[in-house]
């Protein structure tokens, strides 16, 4: 509360992973969105700086893939003055993760279906649909839980 504002932070994909679901993951850079948003990224920069840590160690790249939807079970993972830090939930991880269909996500879909107790593809295409309801799945989205839940 240095500056006399409150930052929120909303982490998403491998990151919210890290912190609320999977304690020995590891990530590169932390995938958010945050207000207020120059004041935030400014304090990132400080903090690259401080600690050694790449420019871009905080981002927004991931965060035209969050959804709109209301999110009932994102996590406090941190909460001081001065900033809030919630993670999304695995089910709004995995379907950011199945919507985005990369083959280097794969384990980490197993990891969440896991987690939230998804065991088949009509599960996971009514979680996608959930949180993405506007959003028409893609040839491989859908090929990419096919062989997730058939190979299981």
């Amino acid at each position: 509360m240095r500056r006399g504002v409150i930052a929120d932070v909303f982490v998403v994909g491998g990151a919210a992973m890290a912190l609320a679901y999977d304690a020995d993951r590891v990530t590169r850079d932390v995938d958010a969105t945050f207000v207020p948003h120059g004041i935030v990224l400014e304090e990132a920069r400080n903090v690259a700086e401080a600690m050694g840590l790449p420019p871009w160690w905080l981002n927004e790249q991931a965060s035209s893939y969050v959804s709109t939807q209301n999110d009932d079970g994102k996590r406090e993972v941190f909460d001081h003055p001065g900033i809030r830090v919630m993670a999304a939930s695995p089910e709004h991880v995995f379907a950011m993760k199945a919507f985005a269909a990369r083959s280097r996500d794969e384990d980490d879909l197993r990891r969440l279906a896991d987690i939230i107790g998804v065991s088949s593809v009509a599960a996971a295409l009514a979680l996608c649909e959930r949180f993405f309801p506007a959003e028409p799945l893609s040839t491989r989205t859908r090929a990419m839980l096919e062989d997730l839940f058939h190979s299981a």
